[in-house]
């Protein structure tokens, strides 16, 4: 039987091209999204492209336990086991106020954090025994999160979300420790500058072809991030730290070496944003690269 696999957030963007990707490996999709006209246009596209591949398409809200509960138990039916659950869905926000931009709209960040925090947290919730149970007959079960860069290195302009990234790199790193002893591996996914919708690319599952749009020169396409993810669950990454065309792997490691920097030095918190360090930080990056 085909292996399964599970992705929350896969009508558009990151979501939809690793579900193309694990579609053309042979993989049973379990498709999921709040946006259900979309969803169903990615799982009609998929299918014409893969005719062969079984796929169960089902509008989720990941902020609703019983909604991924649901999928679960839709999964099983139809395909027994999930053998990679990537927990892919989230929202970027935009719930600023004029005068006190996030901090003036608690109700804005709730709701961010309904569906970035409490969506993974859902997640692992619905899906964990099923991982568990699968992993005591010696296959192996994956997860992986989708962070983000933004919520290692947390630079300025969006606290909600980068908060929101932060606790769910930190559950998935808990969660990589609790299943040490079980055949259960976790993956986490931070991808770079990515042109999907989220970031002002038109939704779908191909940008340039289909909506017209095109991709800046710096992003990464969404086909570019599903390959690099393959890649890391391939050599058994933990962490899976994707660069774009403006920035490096070297560099990613640099900023967030400085990052922790702020706590052990100490230095004020964002230092990196901040002028006063500027010429310090040049000095830094400059010393690493050497």
């Amino acid at each position: 039987m085909a292996p399964t696999i599970a992705i929350t957030g896969s009508a558009s963007g990151i979501g939809a091209a690793i579900a193309k990707l694990y579609a053309a490996k042979g993989y049973n999709l379990v498709l999921s999204d709040s946006a259900t006209a979309v969803l169903k246009s990615t799982t009609e596209y998929i299918q014409s492209q893969f005719p062969a591949v079984q796929i169960l398409s089902q509008p989720t809200d990941v902020s609703k336990l019983s909604e991924l509960e649901s999928l679960r138990d839709a999964a099983l039916a139809k395909f027994k086991t999930v053998d990679l659950l990537v927990l892919n869905a989230g929202v970027h926000g935009n719930y600023k106020t004029e005068e006190f931009g996030w901090w003036g709209n608690p109700e804005g960040m709730r709701k961010l954090f309904d569906v970035n925090l409490y969506g993974i947290v859902n997640g692992i919730s619905a899906f964990l025994p099923t991982l568990r149970a699968q992993a005591k007959t010696g296959a192996t079960s994956r997860v992986v999160i989708t962070i983000s860069k933004q919520g290692i290195s947390n630079p300025p302009g969006n606290p909600a979300y980068n908060a929101s990234k932060a606790a769910i790199r930190f559950l998935g790193e808990q969660l990589s420790y609790d299943m040490k002893d079980e055949n259960v591996k976790v993956h986490m996914l931070a991808p770079g500058w990515t042109y999907t919708g989220m970031v002002g690319g038109s939704p779908g599952i191909y940008i340039d072809s289909v909506h017209g749009a095109k991709k800046p020169e710096g992003a990464w396409s969404p086909d570019q991030v599903a390959e690099y993810m393959d890649e890391g669950i391939a050599k058994e990454h933990a962490y899976i730290i994707c660069p774009d065309n403006e920035t490096s792997s070297e560099t990613d490691k640099i900023r967030f070496e400085w990052s922790a920097g702020d706590i052990t030095t100490p230095r004020l918190p964002l230092s990196r944003w901040r002028p006063e360090y500027k010429d310090e930080y040049a000095t830094f990056d400059a010393a690493r690269r050497k």
